[in-house]
């Protein structure tokens, strides 16, 4: 092999190289400049939205307080994820506030106190969904809309049957999050965190990723070839 020969395959080489480089560099450096702001995960979205709804209930004026909550939370949909959650969000809201509470452990809500209040929940839905794509540029930055909703019954009264409170909590919260790790927004113990992205384009879901191993490949073969002459 001459001189000139070597020399021009080590060229290709270098040059498939530095593209591949270069490409997977700007993919990479792109989505994540969106990652570095401090984005909340879809289960904390979840409570802070129905947390923050819910406080407003325990300070009705006709709501007394100091006795304390037997609370009843139970599903549509019969999900256990669903019930587990709103009971958490219950027992740290009821440390904010300062609440004696406990949980019923059927519908009935019978406690030992002569006199306390008796809160049921129900939960309707809990849903996250990513709706559209926001920014969208060809290997470039990429992300999404992100929209998370919930719709709960709310009823409380005194355990003498006197009805204190008979509503909803319907929340709605969007904004947007980078779609390269979405996923890292999402919580494996609760399915009702989880959604399916809108797809990207064929040539850039497909046929670009297949492209860089390939331009991977041949730099590769080109450089060990040069070598080994």
């Amino acid at each position: 092999m001459n001189r000139n020969s070597e020399n021009s395959s080590l060229f290709i080489g270098f040059f498939f190289g530095k593209i591949t480089v270069f490409l997977i560099f700007t993919a990479v450096f792109s989505t994540g400049l969106f990652a570095q702001s401090q984005v909340k995960s879809n289960l904390a979205v979840f409570e802070q939205e129905i947390s923050g709804e819910l406080d407003k209930f325990f300070y009705f004026p006709q709501v007394e307080r100091e006795r304390k909550f037997v609370f009843w939370v139970s599903s549509v949909k019969k999900n256990k994820e669903e019930k587990k959650f709103i009971e958490s969000v219950i027992k740290k809201n009821a440390e904010k506030n300062k609440l004696k509470i406990s949980f019923a452990k059927d519908e009935s809500m019978d406690s030992p106190d002569s006199i306390y209040n008796k809160c049921s929940i129900r939960i309707n839905s809990l849903k996250t969904e990513y709706t559209k794509l926001i920014k969208n540029g060809f290997l470039g930055e990429k992300s999404m809309q992100r929209e998370i909703t919930s719709d709960l019954d709310i009823n409380i009264s005194g355990n003498i049957g006197s009805v204190l409170v008979n509503d909803v909590i319907k929340t709605k919260f969007d904004d947007e999050i980078p779609y390269s790790d979405y996923s890292s927004y999402e919580s494996s113990e609760y399915k009702f965190t989880q959604s399916i992205p809108p797809n990207i384009s064929f040539l850039e879901s497909i046929i670009f990723p297949a492209a860089v191993v390939t331009l991977s490949a041949v730099a590769a073969i080109l450089f060990f070839t040069v070598r080994t002459k």
